[in-house]
C-alpha cells in the first residue's frame, strides 16, 4: 500500500458509506414499491430485505471507517508528543536537536 489516508480522507470515506446507505435504501423503497404495485408480494419483499441489508452493511463499515480514523487522529497526536519529548530530552543532554531520519518511537 502505498499511501496512507489521513483521518480527513477517512472522515470523508465514512461519510460516502453513510450516503451510499441512504441511497441504496431509498433506490430500495422505490423498486420496491413499483414491484408491489404490480402485484409481485414476494418479489418487493425479497428486494426490500436485500436493500435493508446492503444499507447496515454500508452503515457498519461506515463506523468501522469512523473508528480507524479515531485511532489514526491519536496516533498522529502521540507521535507529535512522542517527537516533542524526543527533543526536549535531547536539549536536556546538551545535544541539540535529535536526528531527523530516525523514528520517533525509537524502533531500529
Amino acid at each position: 500500500m502505498d499511501h496512507i489516508p489521513s483521518p480527513r480522507e477517512l472522515t470523508v470515506a465514512a461519510r460516502a458509506c453513510v450516503f451510499m446507505a441512504y441511497a441504496a435504501g431509498l433506490a430500495g423503497v422505490a423498486a420496491g414499491t413499483i414491484v408491489l404495485r404490480d402485484g409481485e408480494l414476494a418479489f418487493a419483499v425479497i428486494l426490500w430485505t436485500i436493500t435493508f441489508a446492503v444499507g447496515a452493511v454500508l452503515m457498519g463499515v461506515s463506523l468501522l471507517i469512523r473508528a480507524v480514523s479515531g485511532l489514526s487522529a491519536q496516533v498522529l497526536r502521540m507521535e507529535s508528543d512522542v517527537q516533542v519529548l524526543r527533543t526536549d530530552r535531547a536539549r536536556q543532554n546538551g545535544g541539540g536537536r535529535p536526528e531527523p531520519d530516525r523514528d520517533p518511537w525509537l524502533r531500529h
